[in-house]
């Protein structure tokens, strides 16, 4: 199967979407797949195994007018390449698509009003669902903002895979929960303000009178702050603290589905997240909690069930408590059910 996947603008060192990109293309490729990135910039650095298709206007037109135009040739080089299938991960416009809607869906992703140029980037990405003829969706939060707006769309729940080995945790346990060595908080969020670090400041703070002997890291966007945190730039080393983590706060405002608290779970670390992030419908109820993002004193006393009972599992139960996660996103599984859809929602063209 020749599948196009189309994309607005190919970014290597981009986030989590590239870091897909950069594990599903080869997986695909290994299964006898021909796999299209059609981008802007596609062929730098292009996914091992992919064929890049680049494309872009050469005209230095303003956003959103060289989006629009932009689109339309994607959907022109997936013609000329003779697609079988075509994965939409932007405002691609592309009749009879699978749209994947990795980011979400609606204009309350970005937790604050959009802007003009926000307006009318989502009104191409309306057009675009309105023209698909089936959708991916990471959870049952995006689901729903999808059959919203349109009610008849066949959309299929696809949960992100681990991209990543993740260590295993050593806590929560007695020592931590009782104050003989410091409760380790963890918060990773590249968005300061969507992820909720002044939030999670708050959650922390309704923490330490509980566990006085607490401490806590926070990976964010270069220059971020938050009252009593050590902060630490996006660079990649928060798996690496999983080990020695005993709870993950991410108070955010909007998440499709988040792999840190998928990456979090993993390791066997306790998350406490809030009711806009798809991975707490999604994730075992033993290791991941909601709570309002505004309550503070809510969010501690959820943590603190969570503690409790992560403290009192055996080494057997958090084993195989960490090994149904890691089962369950597997990134081999991922992929072939992506491909089966794919298979099922060929593209007319």
């Amino acid at each position: 199967m020749r599948i196009a996947i189309l994309l607005d603008r190919w970014q290597p060192r981009g986030g989590g979407l590239e870091a897909w990109l950069r594990a599903a293309t080869p997986a695909l490729v290994a299964r006898g797949h021909d796999v299209l990135l059609i981008a802007r910039d596609a062929q730098v650095e292009t996914p091992r195994g992919a064929r890049a298709v680049p494309t872009g206007t050469v005209w230095p037109l303003p956003r959103p007018w060289r989006d629009r135009v932009d689109a339309h040739e994607r959907v022109r080089a997936a013609l000329r390449e003779r697609a079988d299938a075509v994965l939409d991960l932007r405002a691609s416009q592309a009749c009879g698509a699978t749209w994947f809607a990795m980011g979400g869906f609606g204009a309350d992703r970005e937790g604050k009003p959009p802007s003009a140029r926000r307006r009318a980037l989502l009104r191409l990405e309306q057009e675009s669902v309105r023209l698909a003829a089936a959708a991916v969706a990471p959870s049952p939060l995006v689901v729903r903002a999808l059959h919203a707006f349109r009610p008849e769309l066949e959309v299929a729940v696809l949960p992100l895979p681990l991209l990543e080995p993740v260590p295993e945790a050593q806590g929560p346990d007695a020592d931590a929960l009782s104050g003989r060595r410091p409760l380790r908080i963890v918060f990773c969020g590249r968005d300061p303000e969507r992820h909720g670090l002044v939030a999670a400041a708050g959650w922390v703070k309704a923490l330490r009178e509980r566990y006085p002997r607490l401490e806590w890291r926070a990976w964010s966007r270069l220059g971020a702050k938050a009252p009593g945190a050590r902060m630490r730039a996006w660079d990649g080393s928060f798996r690496a603290e999983l080990a020695r983590a005993d709870l993950l706060v991410h108070p955010t405002a909007y998440d499709s589905f988040s792999l840190v608290c998928l990456e979090a779970a993993a390791a066997g670390v306790p998350v406490l997240t809030t009711a806009h992030a798809g991975a707490g419908e999604l994730l075992p109820s033993e290791l991941c909690a909601v709570a309002p993002r505004e309550d503070p004193d809510a969010a501690a006393a959820a943590a603190a069930t969570l503690l409790n009972a992560a403290a009192a599992r055996s080494p057997v139960e958090r084993a195989r408590l960490r090994e149904r996660i890691r089962s369950e996103y597997a990134l081999d599984q991922h992929v072939d059910a992506l491909a089966s859809f794919l298979a099922a929602h060929p593209w007319s063209g």
